[in-house]
């Protein structure tokens, strides 16, 4: 069995008061200061379909489209307008620390507000295991990131894992063992001490809720350091405890260029074959374009979320103001064309660095999604569509009417629309009703720049 890339996690933002992550999921020897991000990720209901259960030719479930959301949500600023399938619980005030500050004692109104939040908005929850509480590490006084010893192995750790499976009562789907333990600030304590912590919580989650679903401890860096960290994981045996396999999709390069996930995603599902661990879901648990220094201006960040979430859909066959970001808008025009449509054929190269990604549309019309990773935004080459195209969306929500002749791309994707397959079935669910309700969003007053 193939792997399946199940969901994308995006750290970007979509509002004018959510800023960038400055991300902690660079690669060693970014000496960039570590600050407190405050976002979440989101989902809808759609997430709670597993991956196992997603077959080639259910189309894309909104399951892909998840999201860390900040924490400014409970201040005045409201839940995002575009559709997503789940959010994950990280830099939201509900680490270990966070939670349980002294031998005991639980604090759960943080956690609280977001299951409660995302109960309201029908989206699933990721929780992610992190920040050892000084008082419960082995090393009270390790320099560490969110507080002294965080990063260390601890005590406690089962009272805790039951303590918060047993608040939450189902409210939380899915769990990630640890937040980036590669990176030594995050964890300190080995491979060893995570298999052992991972065994622990699966049995005691489960034994309370056991349709949950497990994730490893996610890794981040790039190919080679991501890959790396899993590999020692699987081989000491932490396959055996979980469901599916989490990363951190960031890209090095600066600027950031959103193809560099095909090269992460590739030696991630190398190591799960090796590993004997190629029938899980793989889960890209939060990513970006990285600092925001890494990549500047709407249009370059526009494109690298369009070609960064296209190019991980197309791995699945491999195996307050409230106003919109143009980021932001770019996520919710994908969602539009990928949520209920199939790939007929993996995204592809040219020479000429001219990507193509080939799919039936929700509605059944072919579709063809076509960008070029070399040329400099917002400057454009000629691209001839095959005759069967009539129009294109561009990921303003711009629709073209195409003529026969060649056509200008560049490094902003564009969805070209041709006619509907011959009795192709119409897709009659919440899919189609995400479509139109992510079309009319672009449309409203909310996009105004």
């Amino acid at each position: 069995m193939r792997t399946r890339i199940f969901a994308l996690i995006t750290s970007l933002s979509l509002g004018v008061l959510a800023l960038p992550p400055t991300s902690q999921a660079q690669s060693k020897g970014n000496n960039q200061t570590q600050t407190r991000r405050v976002s979440t990720t989101r989902a809808s209901a759609a997430g709670a379909i597993d991956s196992s259960a997603v077959s080639p030719t259910d189309g894309v479930p909104l399951a892909l489209f998840s999201m860390h959301i900040q924490s400014e949500l409970f201040s005045g600023m409201p839940w995002p307008s575009v559709s997503f399938g789940s959010i994950r619980l990280w830099d939201t005030y509900t680490t270990w620390n966070d939670l349980n500050p002294s031998p005991g004692h639980f604090n759960w109104p943080a956690l609280d507000r977001w299951l409660d939040a995302a109960q309201q908005h029908g989206v699933d929850v990721i929780y992610t295991f992190g920040a050892t509480p000084t008082w419960a590490s082995s090393n009270p006084t390790g320099k560490c990131d969110y507080n002294p010893g965080a990063c260390y192995p601890m005590q406690d750790w089962d009272s805790f894992v039951r303590a918060i499976a047993t608040h939450a009562a189902g409210r939380i789907k899915y769990w990630e063992m640890w937040n980036e333990a590669n990176q030594h600030e995050y964890w300190s304590g080995g491979i060893t001490a995570l298999v052992t912590m991972t065994q622990h919580a699966s049995a005691i989650i489960k034994s309370i809720v056991p349709n949950a679903m497990i994730f490893t401890p996610s890794g981040v860096g790039g190919a080679v350091d991501t890959s790396t960290f899993l590999d020692k994981f699987l081989a000491a045996g932490g396959g055996a405890f979980v469901d599916g396999v989490a990363f951190h999709g960031y890209v090095n390069s600066i600027p950031a260029i959103p193809e560099d996930v095909n090269r992460i995603v590739d030696h991630v599902e190398n190591v799960m074959v090796a590993r004997g661990q190629s029938g899980k879901p793989l889960w890209d648990t939060e990513g970006s374009w990285g600092p925001s220094e890494h990549l500047t201006g709407d249009d370059a960040r526009m494109a690298f979320v369009a070609r960064h979430y296209i190019l991980q859909w197309s791995k699945l066959f491999k195996s307050s103001t409230g106003t919109l970001e143009k980021a932001g808008a770019a996520y919710a025009q994908v969602e539009s064309w990928l949520v209920g449509a199939n790939l007929t054929a993996p995204c592809s190269a040219s020479r000429e660095s001219t990507w193509t990604c080939d799919l039936t549309l929700a509605g059944g019309a072919s579709g063809e999604i076509v960008w070029n990773a070399v040329v400099n935004i917002p400057a454009t080459i000629p691209f001839t569509p095959a005759s069967n195209f009539t129009q294109c969306t561009d990921l303003d929500g711009k629709v073209t009417q195409l003529s026969g002749g060649p056509i200008q791309i560049g490094g902003k994707p564009i969805l070209l629309i041709g006619s509907r397959a011959r009795h192709a079935p119409t897709k009659k669910s919440a899919r189609n009703t995400v479509s139109r309700r992510v079309a009319e969003r672009l449309k409203g007053p909310e996009m105004e720049s």
